[in-house]
């Protein structure tokens, strides 16, 4: 038998993680972002693309906006979830397999690029703002969400490290995925490209009947979450710590509502022009 290589581990290893638990229940909570995009970019009549399509949250969006819409991912099983989200919201969007780093699109095919809480996690950040901007139509716009360092999505980091320090230091490519939305490094990503870059960052709430069957819906259906625990637990350390941590500090963030809490997290989103 033929051994992998590298980057045949590279895509394994992607897969792997977007493939355990369910995820569809955590980008269900980021569909108000997609939802807002399609509304203010004003898509109607344009040509989008949708890069790391995920379950397809965006491109369903944009479709039902009124675009004509291309997405892809580099899972096949989140694939296979979008096309049946599409599939029931009878909306038509092709979607396609394709990785970050070598978009399968011509130059210049696409009016509208956008990319939420995808092109962030990219494990070649310059490689990657270089594809999405190569697809772009010179005068069309690339706009690139990105979680922040605060609220929920920032915070199951943030009290990890705060006990555990050894392992962000054992994780390197984090800061790269902060660039996203530092408007100090955002614009390095994009050095070989003409292009003008504006940051802005915003708030999405997500419903929970509390803050605990929050973090079990987290622990129990996203996969970087469920390896973040594994790989705690699997060091002997105290996940239990970690938990009780989050909890208090969500506690603290939340808003009550009748039917429960509404819990915050920040996101950056990056709007770059390609000029012309």
């Amino acid at each position: 038998m033929t051994e992998p290589t590298s980057e045949d581990e590279r895509v394994a290893g992607i897969r792997q993680v977007w493939t355990e638990g369910d995820y569809r229940r955590i980008a269900s909570l980021f569909s108000p972002v997609s939802e807002r995009l399609a509304v203010e970019l004003d898509v109607a009549g344009r040509q989008v693309l949708d890069a790391a399509t995920g379950t397809g949250n965006t491109a369903i969006a944009m479709a039902r906006a009124g675009a004509e819409v291309e997405a892809f991912d580099l899972t096949p099983l989140m694939l296979e979830r979008a096309r049946e989200r599409a599939r029931a919201e009878h909306v038509q969007v092709r979607f396609r397999e394709g990785d970050l780093t070598a978009i399968p699109f011509p130059d210049a095919s696409f009016d509208l690029v956008v990319s939420t809480f995808g092109a962030f996690l990219c494990d070649d950040p310059a490689a990657c703002a270089r594809e999405l901007v190569r697809v772009c139509r010179p005068g069309g716009r690339i706009v690139s969400t990105a979680w922040t360092g605060e609220g929920v999505i920032g915070s199951l980091r943030k009290a990890t490290e705060a006990r555990y320090p050894q392992l962000a230091m054992a994780d390197p490519s984090h800061e790269a995925h902060l660039a996203w939305g530092d408007p100090d490094r955002l614009p390095g990503l994009f050095d070989e490209c003409d292009v003008e870059v504006h940051l802005e960052h915003r708030e999405v709430w997500f419903p929970f009947g509390s803050s605990e069957d929050a973090l079990e819906v987290f622990e129990t259906t996203s996969g970087p979450v469920m390896r973040l625990r594994a790989a705690i637990i699997g060091a002997g350390l105290d996940w239990d710590a970690i938990r009780g941590d989050l909890v208090r500090e969500w506690d603290a963030m939340a808003v009550q509502t009748a039917a429960g809490v509404e819990l915050p997290s920040t996101y950056a989103v990056a709007f770059v022009e390609r000029r012309s």
